[in-house]
């Protein structure tokens, strides 16, 4: 046989595989530990989606999400394999001074699956109603408030770092392993303000004992119409927020990236899916591959620039 014939033997054999793509069950490596928002949304979305062979989820929680991200690039790049994380993808490049793979080169969108802006929660006892009295508020008390979060380098802690950047403010930053252990202080005013996603804080902010003053997205929630963004509220353009995205390794052969890319499409332009999402405080995001890379790419200079102001740095 010749060297030519040979090239079309292999090219009509990977053409094939391709096509009968999946060939197995797709594991969906989860990057945040079972039982949350990550789990119940992934697997609304993947039951949506037939392909013959199921999605099949694992958790790989730790390391700010290195564990899942390495599974993945090291994965056999046939879309047999795919990791579902957030902004950690593109925070951690910035964050970590060591890592060993580079996740912008070594893994490949397929598509964010759903974006959610902050939610700027104030404690019930701090004198402001709205965004311009804060500024006001802490503009008067330089360096004698502060702001809670789940971690140095998490996206709740760089969002406030950008906040606080862009309004001109000097504010401390007071760590916690969880939002729950820092509720209490944010109910009794020892720590003044937190930027969160908005449905596991409701309710504190329906009973009074903390103040929602505005959201983070370009546009005003439908679900909360009665609450300003901060580009609205003297902030102009300031937008950043939480997101999850699906990817697959970098050498994945381009038709099954285009064909997952397709397949999450349909299943996010659900109604159904759409409507729960919105519940959740999420708006659904179908992408093309070329906005999906886009969205990334903006995505990396954002919150890279907010990892340089805040000094964070992560072994």
């Amino acid at each position: 046989m010749t060297r030519f014939a040979v090239a079309l033997v292999l090219c009509a054999a990977t053409a094939l595989a391709h096509a009968q793509y999946p060939q197995k069950p797709v594991r969906m490596i989860i990057a945040l530990g079972a039982g949350g928002v990550a789990d119940g949304m992934t697997r609304m979305v993947t039951d949506k989606i037939s392909m013959g062979q199921p999605f099949v989820l694992e958790n790989r929680p730790g390391a700010g999400g290195n564990i899942a991200m390495e599974v993945v690039v090291r994965a056999p790049p046939d879309g047999h394999v795919l990791l579902l994380i957030g902004p950690a993808l593109v925070i951690n490049p910035a964050l970590y001074r060591n890592l060993a793979f580079d996740p912008l080169k070594d893994l490949v969108m397929v598509s964010p699956i759903a974006i959610a802006p902050f939610a700027l929660f104030a404690s019930g006892t701090l004198p402001v109603a709205n965004v311009g009295e804060l500024i006001t508020l802490a503009r008067a008390r330089p360096g004698k408030m502060n702001y809670a979060s789940v971690g140095a380098g998490t996206a709740g802690h760089l969002a406030a770092v950008l906040f606080t950047a862009t309004a001109g403010l000097e504010m401390q930053h007071v760590p916690y392993r969880s939002i729950q252990l820092a509720i209490p202080d944010l109910v009794q005013g020892d720590v003044q303000l937190v930027f969160n996603a908005y449905p596991p804080l409701a309710p504190m902010a329906q009973s009074g004992k903390l103040k929602l003053l505005g959201f983070s997205s370009a546009r005003r929630l439908s679900a909360r119409p009665d609450v300003p963004t901060l580009s609205e509220s003297g902030l102009p353009g300031f937008e950043v927020g939480g997101w999850y995205a699906v990817l697959a390794p970098a050498a994945t052969p381009k038709e099954i990236v285009a064909k997952l890319n397709a397949d999450f499409t349909r299943a996010l332009g659900d109604r159904d899916v759409a409507g729960a999402l919105e519940k959740m405080g999420f708006e659904a995001a179908p992408m093309s591959l070329h906005d999906s890379a886009q969205f990334v790419a903006r995505e990396a200079e954002t919150w890279s620039r907010s990892v340089k102001l805040s000094g964070a740095k992560a072994e």
